[in-house]
């Protein structure tokens, strides 16, 4: 990398512009059953440029996966003559000093070990219980990726991360009834995840949602567990955006200092959290990573920032700058962004009383980011004095924002998915809808 990047400051020099080569190399292999038959089995490998030039405080972008001399002085040309026309404002980082990070390298599972962890796990999901007529998707998957950024304001840098990915999807058949229920995870290493428990997780969850069936309209708790509550997270997440809240479109953007959620809502975006997916020592323009407190019990306390937005903003960067692609610009995204379960109880304890545990939430992502206003289909489980009651075709509206000032409890079960992280979530009574039973 750092050979080729040499090319490119030699260019930047000629110019008198400031330059970045940002580069991505990346390898892994993938591994699909599906019906207990091998489905697919993919091995990869490539690698993605981008040059990025500031003039005259206007940015100019371009990119390419080829790795010849040739075709870098070319992604400097263009970038440079897309930064004398472009209409987004750049900001040069500042050099800094970079935390010291060890590499999380991936495990190089070989096509054999993985093919054998995924038929352990299928047999862990049929011997669970009787009624798993089908395991419909097993796959299993590692990646490993360089990140390399060079910059003629001085930094040179570059990390290696790894990847594990685990997808499992049964069915759950009883007297002509079938259900489906999936689990997934991904870790940066293969003892972080648990193959044969995931694969029960799901299996449990098909089995018990046979004979699920809609019934009238009911108020209870609602138990969100830490699969379904990142889907919360991840629609939260982009309130806390300083580029959001400069456009008034985020809904906390007047609220810094206030207290907007219940005392049991502490999130953190932590850029060098200990074996995160999103763990760097620099963020996708150079600038360190952090840990940043976002909400301290109920009470709002910072934005996450990447240069430009914080300089709009008269703040620092919190090394929150992210490419949505190599093919795209840095823009302000979460890290490893999580609900601290500080208080957190055994999720047992959070079934006592009334109780529905939300299995599937359907149409989640229809949710409206700005005024967090939803309504979604849910299936799960109904806890009522001792007995389980599984119910489908359920109803549940609401806000998002509203919904989290009624956190009851909160589990001592977080868990990561990708970037975000939560343990289950416990809110206060709600209506949810069914069907009019007359």
């Amino acid at each position: 990398m750092e050979d080729l990047w040499g090319l490119i400051k030699e260019q930047a020099a000629r110019k008198g512009v400031w330059a970045e080569l940002w580069g991505q190399k990346e390898r892994g292999l993938a591994v699909e059953r599906r019906d207990r038959r091998l489905h697919a089995l993919e091995a990869y490998q490539e690698t993605l440029w981008a040059v990025r030039v500031i003039h005259r405080g206007r940015a100019g972008l371009s990119y390419t996966t080829q790795s010849q001399p040739e075709a870098l002085i070319k992604a400097f040309e263009q970038a440079y003559e897309n930064s004398l026309f472009s209409e987004e404002e750049g900001l040069e980082p500042p050099a800094q000093e970079l935390p010291a990070l060890t590499p999380l390298p991936a495990p190089r599972l070989s096509e054999g070990k993985m093919l054998q962890l995924l038929e352990e796990a299928e047999e862990a999901a049929l011997a669970f219980d009787s009624r798993i007529h089908r395991i419909e998707r097993a796959s299993l998957s590692w990646q490993e990726t360089q990140y390399g950024l060079f910059q003629t304001s001085g930094i040179s840098a570059t990390f290696t991360s790894g990847e594990v990915s685990f997808l499992f999807s049964v069915v759950a058949r009883d007297q002509g009834e079938e259900r489906s229920a999936w689990e997934w995870q991904s870790a940066t290493s293969l003892e972080a995840l648990d193959l044969k428990a995931l694969a029960r997780k799901a299996a449990f969850k098909a089995a018990n949602l046979l004979s699920a069936r809609p019934r009238s309209s009911f108020k209870a708790a609602v138990l969100f567990p830490p699969m379904v509550a990142v889907s919360l997270l991840h629609t939260l997440s982009a309130s806390f955006s300083g580029e959001e809240v400069a456009k008034g479109r985020s809904q906390l953007a007047d609220k810094l200092g206030k207290k907007v959620f219940s005392p049991w809502v502490t999130l953190i975006d932590d850029g060098l959290l200990p074996q995160g997916l999103e763990t760097r020592p620099f963020d996708d323009e150079g600038v360190a990573q952090q840990k940043t407190l976002l909400v301290d019990e109920g009470r709002i306390t910072a934005f996450l920032y990447d240069t430009l937005w914080g300089g709009r903003a008269g703040r620092s960067s919190t090394g929150n700058a992210r490419r949505p692609s190599f093919k795209s610009l840095p823009a302000v995204a979460p890290t490893n962004f999580y609900l601290a379960p500080e208080k957190g109880v055994p999720p047992a304890e959070l079934r006592s009383g009334k109780v529905f545990e939300v299995y599937e939430m359907l149409g989640w992502h229809t949710t409206d980011p700005v005024s967090g206003d939803f309504s979604v289909g849910i299936s799960g489980i109904l806890h009522q004095n001792g007995t389980q009651e599984p119910l489908a075709g359920m109803a549940l509206s609401g806000n998002l924002f509203q919904l989290l000032t009624r956190i009851e409890a909160l589990g001592e079960d977080l868990t990561f998915y990708g970037g975000l992280g939560s343990p289950s979530l416990l809110v206060g009574e709600l209506d949810l809808s069914g069907p009019s039973l007359a």
